[in-house]
């Protein structure tokens, strides 16, 4: 049987999946009969941990088949990192083609299925993989943004399949097609795929695949929420997919003055949707407008900055650092664990504490200086002043000669601020697409757009149906309050 779980935001698709896995195995279906799929590696190893969580009688080592397709296909196949096309092989590819090649950092090694290359001509060849259609075909959708010479862009792709069987290596869509092809697929009692509406047209032959191998399939998602077109994902075929609906109707998440907002957004959409009914919390939530973050108090509380591109944020990103308010990107946080230790450690000692070998290492590198003391044991910053009489007992911001003064400037504000830097921040920035499947009491979007986003969108009836939902996702990670900041150029603002 075929059950398509079909949730708007916040209604709890993953725990009803999670929910109905309990079910198989208080009815004795063995783990390793289940199989658990998500679009992401970070969706999979939520869902993984959340399903430890209840049963602390298992081990990840338990849940080997609570992973991506792209992974799945990757232990089916018994393959390894060095049989798989690298960055550094595609960057000698392009150079014999003429094409300058760079992966999207956040997509290193992370067995998502999505493929980002600066240049576009890697992402049209990735796409026409995707969709099983030449590559020549696939330039001629039209649906790239940049200029792309049609002989390079096909002298390119002959050079990568080349590289490939000189080399003995695949890339990741060849995964999914070897899988399917050595019929590899494992045998279970029931699948669950999350996320399924970011699935590619190629992933979705995958999950054929596991339907031939199941006595059940669940796949759950919401078509709403379909952003990822530009990495291949077919939204449609989700929408297609014949089976049981299992509708979610209660978002435990989205307020009724945000809902109002959000819903807005789908009644733009021009091309197929499944049509659900969808409720709000019962709490009213708030939604406020500024023309800039700077009269928005973050001082308390947990907040998402949302932005369309990683290029709008910057401007934020020096904000925050002015401010003195402790944050998070993609990149990391704004200020790094081991730097802050050190300086904990440096007050502990200035205090006659004592710190071990590693620690005072560690304090002595900030300082400039190197500790000749490998032994190890404890010591007191006292002791060591006679070995390095150049140190003194000053406050770190003057001791630490490695750290900028930009740097010590930011990190005083923040502690003036009552930042706990021992924590993960409470402020998370990142794009639109970045928040999805995340949520926030706080969520601040900045309308502006980009040129290439507002040219993107004039492409075609599916690219305006996507920028709707993208700007959908985002206001829906709401669970309290929403602020919207103008664009100062209102040729360039998302209605919201």
């Amino acid at each position: 049987m075929n059950y398509k779980v079909v949730g708007p935001p916040g209604t709890g698709k993953t725990d009803r999946l999670l929910n109905t896995v309990k079910e198989y195995v208080d009815k004795g279906t063995p783990l390793n009969q289940i199989g658990y799929f998500a679009f992401t590696r970070k969706a999979a190893n939520e869902a993984r941990d959340r399903y430890l969580k209840s049963r602390p009688d298992l081990e990840k080592k338990d849940t080997e088949y609570f992973r991506t397709l792209h992974s799945l296909a990757f232990r089916r196949l018994n393959l390894k990192e060095e049989n798989i096309l690298q960055e550094e092989h595609y960057q000698l590819i392009g150079q014999q083609a003429g094409v300058r090649i760079q992966y999207a950092p956040y997509e290193k090694n992370a067995f998502n299925g999505i493929f980002t290359d600066k240049s576009e001509y890697l992402n049209i060849i990735n796409l026409a993989k995707l969709r099983s259609i030449p590559v020549l075909e696939q330039l001629d959708r039209n649906e790239h943004l940049g200029r792309i010479e049609r002989d390079k862009l096909f002298i390119l792709d002959k050079k990568i399949e080349e590289y490939k069987r000189d080399y003995d290596l695949i890339d990741f869509n060849d995964m999914i097609l070897k899988f399917i092809e050595k019929k590899v697929c494992p045998l279970f009692k029931v699948v669950f795929i999350d996320e399924a509406q970011d699935l590619s047209p190629l992933q979705w032959k995958m999950v054929k695949v596991l339907q031939e191998h199941s006595s059940n399939v669940y796949v759950a998602g919401d078509d709403d929420q379909a952003i990822f077109g530009w990495a291949g994902a077919d939204v449609k075929s989700f929408i297609n997919f014949e089976a049981t609906e299992v509708p979610l109707q209660q978002s435990y998440r989205v307020p009724q003055l945000v809902y109002d907002r959000a819903v807005q957004r789908l009644d733009n959409i021009v091309e197929a949707r499944i049509d659900k009914k969808y409720f709000s919390t019962p709490e009213k939530g708030s939604v406020k407008t500024f023309f800039s973050i700077d009269p928005i108090d973050l001082s308390k509380g947990d907040w998402y900055i949302l932005a369309r591109t990683n290029d709008l944020l910057r401007p934020i990103i020096s904000q925050l650092h002015k401010r003195g308010i402790y944050f998070e990107t993609s990149h990391g946080r704004s200020l790094g664990k081991n730097l802050y230790q050190d300086i904990l450690n440096w007050e502990k000692w200035i205090k006659k504490e004592q710190l071990n070998t590693i620690e005072a290492q560690r304090v002595f590198e900030q300082l400039g200086q190197k500790l000749k003391e490998t032994e190890d044991k404890m010591f007191t910053l006292d002791s060591l002043i006679p070995l390095y009489p150049t140190i003194k007992k000053v406050p770190w911001y003057e001791a630490f000669t490695t750290v900028t003064p930009k740097i010590k400037t930011y990190i005083r504000a923040m502690r003036k601020n009552g930042e706990d830097l021992r924590e993960k921040p409470r402020i998370k920035v990142m794009t639109l697409h970045g928040s999805k499947g995340g949520e926030a009491s706080n969520v601040i979007i900045l309308q502006s757009q980009t040129n290439n986003t507002i040219k993107a969108a004039r492409k075609s009836i599916t690219k305006r149906d996507e920028e709707q939902r993208v700007w959908y996702v985002g206001i829906t990670r709401t669970k309290q309050n929403l602020f919207l900041i103008r664009s100062k150029d209102r040729s360039k603002e998302f209605k919201i």
